[in-house]
């Protein structure tokens, strides 16, 4: 029999118990929980953990690496009883935590970047952003929201992408801060403007198939992480399939090239029941 400690990828599908230390409100009905386990720090951008509330839910939750100290956040946003139960949680309390999973964002020593998020999409780009703006690239930032209470890390992804040489654009959709108006109108505006070696997007699916849309009439390489119901997070059960591939395994984070291909992208998902519908918006 093969022990998890000779096989360390079996290590990444046991549930660790971790503590949390820090709690930070970052926006409305949204938290930050940080709290101590190496395998998740060491979680490339666009990974992700499923994050276990006792008595609850297991969910997948964008893994957010502070750096030092073994030290990683998951962001949560209220969206079910699995999400309420971790924004009830206190500092000292202890939750489940299993992963990194997926593959994150590639980063090949491009020199101008331009990352465009939606909502809570601004949690795996953050993390993107932290790691390349250490490799000395010029990284452009656009940041939706529905409203301004909604914003997330605005005042982080700013101090980072001026220290880059980079601009941030807000943008909200009713006005309440920024630019009014979609992420991305800002988008097509500024690759009217200037080219970029990538461009990085995450956020509502409507929204990165039309950055996929401008990506191609610019000629521009783009990746984007894709958000689907994930049950196991390890690729068993199916529920976040697209196309022949699987969102938690395959991906979350897919290139341009791939996404074209798939009919599904920017049409249709899957609900919890497996059952194929519209993406609202569309």
């Amino acid at each position: 029999m093969t022990s998890s400690a000779s096989n360390p990828a079996l290590l990444l599908h046991r549930p660790r118990t971790v503590r949390i230390l820090r709690i930070t409100n970052e926006a409305a009905d949204v938290k930050s929980l940080t709290f101590k386990d190496e395998l998740s720090a060491a979680a490339r951008p666009g990974q992700f953990g499923m994050a276990w509330a006792p008595c609850a839910d297991e969910m997948p939750m964008s893994l957010l690496p502070s750096g030092d100290e073994d030290l990683a956040t998951i962001t949560v946003k209220e969206r079910g009883d699995g999400s309420r139960a971790l924004l009830r949680k206190r500092e000292g309390d202890l939750i489940g935590i299993r992963g990194p999973y997926g593959k994150g964002f590639t980063y090949s020593g491009e020199k101008s970047v331009l990352m465009i998020a939606g909502g809570t999409g601004a949690i795996p780009l953050l993390a993107l952003l932290r790691t390349i703006v250490l490799r000395g690239a010029e990284c452009h930032f656009i940041l939706g929201a529905n409203k301004a209470r909604e914003l997330l890390f605005e005042k982080e992804i700013e101090r980072l992408a001026t220290t880059s040489k980079g601009v941030v654009t807000i943008t909200t959709d009713d006005g309440s801060a920024g630019t009014r108006g979609l992420a991305t109108d800002e988008a097509a505006r500024l690759l009217a403007a200037r080219s970029f070696d990538r461009i990085y997007t995450c956020g509502p699916e409507i929204m990165i198939k039309r950055v996929v849309d401008l990506a191609e009439r610019a000629r521009i390489p783009a990746e984007a992480g894709l958000e689907r119901i994930f049950k196991c997070g390890s690729g068993i059960c199916g529920s976040c399939c697209i196309g022949p591939y699987l969102v938690c395994k395959d991906g979350p984070v897919f290139s341009d090239a791939t996404l074209r291909e798939l009919a599904e992208f920017g049409r249709s998902t899957r609900d919890a029941s497996g059952r194929t519908v519209d993406i609202p918006g569309r």
